[in-house]
């Protein structure tokens, strides 16, 4: 065929749609018939990282968009740098076959099925050429076709003569994704489809959302219920996200973590000199937040001294620092968040009925996991693509067919926190094999029978229900109190808190292998 027919044709089908691979697919199915071609593909390299990126890919069965990373050995980057140099100044086809260390680790990629679905392939050739905008390598256009040998020089010239268009497309279809991208972020802003980490919003916690989007255009306090480890403070970022204050600041403040004679400094601020040790000045969470949110987690562990004094500027919005005359105004907006029952509490003389009443004004029941267990496969893969980003891990880490029945069949009495620390478990000791949970060893929904059978036999003192529970957190832990994978953590406490309470309840412990 003529070449500039050929030229043109190209040009026509992979510029002919900004959904790349698409048009990577017009493209193959005309030039199968020009030259031996089993699939296309195009690749970005990431230099820092010693891993490439396949961004889409064409073949017999079709077409999709990848945009994905796999990693490369070192023998595979010291033969790309090589060749990349050697592009620089000019287009340098490279022909290579199924020895070559690059297409060694494709052949591992295809048969791990890590970036798609597994391909039975044992020996394949390929030719690729560097695709360049203004002399610069933007990614690399490849084609690959099963067996060996059959690609040369004829190739190679036609693979140089093409190569232009797809390198401009290229280059349009990385904007166009960013714009994408950009455009999206603004419309879930607009839908409200406000956290990332909200995983749920259309299942599991459909009519949270709904309250959330209710509230959230309004400066009313809103009190969020529920369990420990439900996600309380993801729905109190979320809340401040969708509201107009929220290019404003977000401050959090764990009422349960803080000591009793240094709440009130840690609200309002103090003066220099206004006790021992008050070296400064120092501004409390109220103006910390001026014109944004305050989130105050566990509420209910608030002194009655300081609920005295929140109940006061959320009647007039003002306040004092500790040491100082000066009247300060407050304007914030409250959230507040509690696993205790406020009106057991009440009842207790533990918490101010007039407290509550202003902070209950717009309630907020956030369900357990275990009754919103259709989100269980969103937030484990959210949980597994957060944690390999955090942990620096390029293979995918997928979840076997099979271990989705443990994950189900447990009841997850710490919540969505508690699944988040069995999924990093998992994914340090699967070494990028896929997760089994093996070693997930816990109470099942079917021993919920003859666990209320012998709920009847045992004590139910609070006090010995709540040392059963701790117990429970210290051995899923391994005896680890403090940190993120702690005790402390899971029960969603303070550790000096989880500490005290174990001295009082005579709960001694030590560091077990749990699972």
């Amino acid at each position: 065929m003529n070449n500039l027919c050929r030229f043109m044709e190209v040009t026509r089908r992979i510029c002919g749609s900004l959904d790349i691979d698409e048009a990577l697919f017009d493209v193959f199915s005309y030039l199968k018939n020009e030259l031996p071609l089993d699939a296309i593909f195009i690749t970005i390299y990431e230099y820092e990282k010693k891993q490439a990126k396949v961004i889409a890919m064409a073949f017999d069965q079709g077409y999709f968009f990848i945009d994905e990373f796999f990693p490369l050995s070192y023998e595979a980057w010291e033969a790309i740098k090589s060749w990349l140099q050697k592009s620089k100044s000019g287009t340098v086809p490279w022909i290579r076959d199924h020895t070559h260390p690059i297409n060694q680790e494709i052949l591992k990629t295809i048969s791990k099925g890590v970036v798609f679905n597994p391909i039975d392939v044992k020996e394949f050739c390929s030719i690729t050429c560097a695709l360049k905008i203004k002399k610069t390598i933007i990614g690399n256009l490849t084609f690959a076709a099963i067996g060996t040998g059959h690609y040369n020089e004829s190739h190679a010239r036609i693979i140089q003569e093409i190569n232009e268009p797809f390198a401009i497309a290229l280059s349009n279809a990385l904007r166009y994704l960013d714009l994408k991208r950009e455009n999206k972020a603004l419309k879930n802003d607009e839908r409200k489809l406000y956290s990332h980490e909200m995983i749920g919003t259309r299942t599991g916690l459909r009519k949270v959302t709904s309250l959330i989007e209710s509230v959230a255009d309004t400066d009313a306090p809103v009190l969020l219920l529920g369990e420990t480890g439900t996600g309380k403070e993801v729905v109190a970022n979320g809340i401040h996200s969708l509201s107009s204050r929220r290019n404003r600041p977000f401050v959090r403040l764990n009422c349960g973590a803080i000591p009793e004679s240094l709440m009130d400094a840690e609200l309002f601020g103090h003066e220099k000199g206004a006790f021992t040790g008050a070296y400064e000045t120092s501004i409390g969470r109220f103006e910390r937040a001026d014109k944004g949110t305050l989130f105050l987690d566990e509420i209910g562990e608030l002194p009655l001294n300081a609920q005295i004094k929140l109940l006061r500027v959320l009647q007039s919005g003002e306040y004092e620092r500790i040491g100082g005359g000066k009247t300060l105004m407050a304007d914030v907006r409250i959230i507040a968040a509690t696993h205790r029952n406020l009106e057991d509490m009440i009842k207790a003389g533990k918490f101010r009925l007039d407290l509550w009443y202003r902070l209950n004004l717009f309630p907020v029941e956030i369900p357990p996991l275990r009754e919103r267990m259709e989100d269980i496969k969103e937030l484990v893969y959210y949980f597994i693509n957060k944690k390999a980003m955090e942990m620096n891990l390029n293979i995918i880490t997928k979840v076997d067919d099979e271990a989705w029945d443990k994950l189900m069949a447990y009841d997850w009495p710490g919540n969505v926190r508690e699944l988040q620390n069995v999924i990093e478990r998992e994914i340090i000791l699967a070494r990028g094999k896929p997760l089994r949970f093996d070693s997930f060893s816990c109470m099942r929904k079917d021993n919920r029978v003859s666990d209320e059978r012998d709920i009847q036999k045992s004590s139910l003192f609070l006090n010995d229900i709540i040392a059963d529970h701790i117990s429970y957190a210290l051995k899923f832990s391994g005896g680890k109190i403090a940190g993120k994978d702690g005790a402390a953590a899971i029960l969603g406490i303070h550790p000096n808190t989880l500490r005290s309470k174990m001295a009082k309840l005579g709960i001694k412990y030590k560091k077990v292998d749990f699972f």
